[in-house]
């Protein structure tokens, strides 16, 4: 009985160390993130635009898979919600703008593509590229007619790698690698009417 008892024990203890591990590796990881500075909203025609600076730190996993010709797709998600909204208020606008960054092997040409229009810009390096994804501005937010005049609203905006994107056979890697969980922090900055 106490061979038994000493094997259920050896068992849980693994169990435990093991738990352990999948809780502290996302700490320990050195994955990159997406970092916002910058935001600012103002008022440009009859709508709310927005500026920002987004820093798209890819991890190494993410810098090998674009070199080897995966595509990868970032979005770009804002809100606008009335400042002091109750959680079940539905958001004022909730918009998701996509693009995507490619690699050309052969013609060894980065290319960035806005996936609302289909615009294509083509970089020589891949620093340049992925910096150009990143200078946001004027990025229309919501027209001034859907705002009550007077009333503060928050405009909020995240960054994130769009794991839905990557090739079937990569997904699954890549939702339990904290190598692609790739997103910003909510970063936000008002607006009135």
């Amino acid at each position: 009985m106490s061979f038994l008892f000493k094997q259920y024990c050896c068992l849980r203890l693994r169990y435990w160390l093991l738990l352990l591990l999948f809780a502290v590796q996302p700490a320990l990881s050195l994955a990159a993130d997406f970092k916002v500075s910058n935001l600012a909203c103002r008022s440009q025609d009859n709508a709310f635009v927005v500026d920002a600076d987004i820093d798209f730190d890819f991890s190494d996993k993410a810098i090998e898979a674009l070199q080897n010709g995966v595509p990868i797709t970032l979005e770009i998600h804002l809100q606008v919600r009335r400042k002091g909204a109750w959680l079940w208020e539905k958001d004022l606008q909730d918009t998701r703008i996509r693009y995507q960054i490619r690699y050309h092997a052969l013609a060894s040409v980065y290319q960035v593509v806005d996936l609302q229009n289909n615009a294509q810009q083509s970089f020589v390096t891949r620093e340049v590229a992925i910096s150009s994804l990143g200078d946001v501005h004027g990025l229309p937010v919501i027209l001034h007619s859907k705002l009550e005049k007077g009333k503060i609203y928050n405009v909020e905006l995240r960054a994130t790698l769009d794991i839905d994107s990557l090739p079937l056979p990569l997904r699954p890697l890549a939702y339990l690698s904290p190598d692609w969980n790739l997103s910003s922090k909510w970063h936000s900055c008002q607006i009135r009417r």
